[in-house]
């Protein structure tokens, strides 16, 4: 059984810039608004600091075997705050880390079945422990929640 110091981590702790930098591996999938998994995933990702912003190199491979790759470019603020953006996003994304988790809202435009569509993520990031962070994404087109990501981070 894995056995920590409970002093050692503090959910008060969490800073994604501190938790993403470096290497990380995430786990995740997509479900639909009625339970049904559509794609599940697994991406490498590179965090690093190239001066104010953070930058999130993301290296995915779905499970149809499709490849896909997105980097992302944080600017956080002292007071938390946080913008973040990429190629799929038409205006930067407004985030808040917070004592206990990190929230981003965004639109992203993804090819889905060979078309283009804008989607509307809110996503919640939550840090477990030093090592762990789990994220959930509700997902909306139009307005309409259309279901969620579900992803589990870990550090390597």
């Amino acid at each position: 059984m894995l056995q920590r110091n409970p002093d050692s981590f503090s959910m008060a702790d969490f800073n994604m810039a501190d938790y993403f930098e470096g290497r990380t591996r995430a786990w995740g999938m997509f479900e639909t608004i009625t339970g049904k998994v559509k794609k599940s995933f697994v991406a490498d990702i590179e965090g690093r600091w190239d001066g104010d912003d953070f930058v999130l190199e993301e290296d995915f491979t779905f499970s149809d075997g499709e490849k896909d790759t997105r980097t992302w470019r944080l600017n956080f603020t002292d007071d938390g705050r946080f913008q973040a953006s990429c190629a799929d996003t038409p205006s930067p994304g407004k985030g808040v880390m917070a004592a206990r988790r990190g929230d981003l809202a965004y639109s992203m435009t993804l090819n889905i079945g060979g078309k283009k569509m804008m989607l509307s993520f809110s996503d919640l990031f939550y840090q477990i422990d030093e090592h762990t962070v789990l994220n959930r994404a509700k997902v909306k087109k139009f307005g309409i929640p259309v279901g969620q990501v579900l992803i589990s981070f870990r550090k390597i």
